[in-house]
């Protein structure tokens, strides 16, 4: 679940999001941080520009009209202990984590100072978003390299121990772009008791405590389910031939929503519901 249960928002962008013309992921997550009220705290320790970064995206938070924006130079675990770095995330309403290498944030944030803090945003409301590296770091699992295309091998994909803060699922980014299906299906394979989520660049899920994920943006998000699937050569120590066989795939666009728990896709929202639903998310 996104931070047991937290009643706070997770989204998981797939890298490349619009910035500039309609940014429809980057509203919504303004809008999910509270908008003109919004404290949204920068931290680009996944990327090697960081500073460039950081300057980027609050031009980019104020154009779309947050209240304010503040860098969070986190860069070594050193500096996710101290405490002036975690009392600033936790006064802000949003987190957003840029792109980079999500092995390098992993390391850095991982049962530091800061990562609580952001656990703890989450637990009262706050919004967390990570894009690209930001988004494969989320989950318990995480993936941290792979092959590209549809060959489906256990030495196909890379896993490693993510930050956590979402335990069902296995997020992959660049989707569609780098041709990533066969390492997510290989990660699922390995472990089909979580879900595998591949999203599209300028696409991401709004992830919600309760197990619920919303899409948005102009892309696909492939759910991959391999609970009841068979599989053969996907064990630790296993050689030879691999098959996989009875997994179920899910394919999402914009407005779809889906309940992780049920593994099931949901209706759509009424738009009375809908409205309704914005309404409280601002307050």
């Amino acid at each position: 679940m996104a931070s047991a249960g937290a009643p706070g928002s997770i989204l998981a962008v797939g890298g490349a999001e619009d910035k500039e013309h309609k940014r429809e992921i980057l509203e919504r997550f303004v809008k999910e941080a509270g908008g003109k009220k919004a404290r949204i705290a920068i931290l680009p320790t996944a990327s090697a520009i960081p500073a460039e970064r950081a300057t980027f995206y609050d031009k980019v938070f104020a154009g779309l009209g947050a209240g304010q924006s503040v860098h969070v130079p986190i860069a070594t675990r050193e500096d996710a202990d101290k405490e002036q770095f975690a009392r600033t995330l936790l006064e802000c309403t949003g987190v957003f984590i840029t792109g980079g290498d999500q092995s390098r944030l992993v390391t850095t944030l991982s049962g530091t100072a800061a990562f609580q803090a952001i656990h703890a945003l989450l637990v009262k409301g706050g919004t967390l978003a990570g894009t690209s590296a930001g988004a494969s770091a989320f989950s318990s699992t995480m993936i941290t390299g792979g092959s590209a295309g549809l060959h489906v091998r256990r030495d196909g994909v890379r896993l490693g121990t993510g930050l956590g803060l979402i335990t069902r699922l296995i997020i992959d980014q660049h989707f569609s772009q780098r041709e990533r299906l066969g390492r997510l299906l290989a990660a699922v394979a390995q472990q089909p008791h979580k879900l595998g989520v591949g999203i599209d660049e300028d696409t991401a899920i709004v992830y919600y405590g309760n197990g619920e994920i919303e899409i948005v943006g102009s892309g696909q998000v492939f759910i991959v389910d391999a609970a009841d699937a068979l599989s053969v050569g996907f064990g630790e120590g296993d050689e030879g031939r691999h098959s996989l066989s009875g997994v179920i795939l899910h394919m999402l666009t914009a407005g779809d929503r889906f309940d992780v728990v049920g593994r099931c896709r949901l209706d759509p929202v009424p738009p009375a519901v809908a409205r309704a639903k914005a309404r409280s998310r601002k307050r």
